[in-house]
């Protein structure tokens, strides 16, 4: 990879910062596009599931602290998976998610969207 002694150092930087150990761009890349795939067959709890939500806030802080070449090719990376999960989900107007996590202002937009359809959507309905 071109950016490997980078995407390290960026990796090493988060985890100083408070990420967890086992977090890195590879795999939360693989995990946000496979939640996005999976989100309206998602069958674990609402708390798996915001749990997920943040493989997406990992990659968006990363992104911003990554060169503008890393970012670039970074965000092409996450374009597609974006694409799926906003194309699966719905807008969260009743805040169902804000019940089960602490959601700001400040967060990205992936929090407040929720499955259209699946055993999680429909789990979401029933306690509204």
């Amino acid at each position: 990879m071109e950016h490997a002694d980078e995407v390290r150092n960026i990796e090493s930087d988060m985890r100083a910062a408070g990420w967890a150990g086992h977090k890195g761009l590879d795999r939360e890349l693989r995990s946000w596009n496979q939640l996005a795939a999976e989100v309206n067959t998602y069958e674990a709890t609402v708390d798996d599931y915001t749990n997920d939500l943040c493989s997406r806030d990992y990659l968006a802080d990363f992104a911003s602290r990554a060169s503008k070449d890393l970012r670039v090719q970074v965000q092409v990376h996450i374009a597609g998976a974006d694409a799926t999960f906003r194309a699966a989900t719905i807008d969260d107007a009743e805040g169902l998610l804000g019940k089960y996590y602490r959601i700001e202002l400040k967060d990205g937009w992936w929090w407040r969207r929720k499955p259209s359809s699946g055993p999680l959507a429909e789990w979401l309905s029933r306690w509204a």
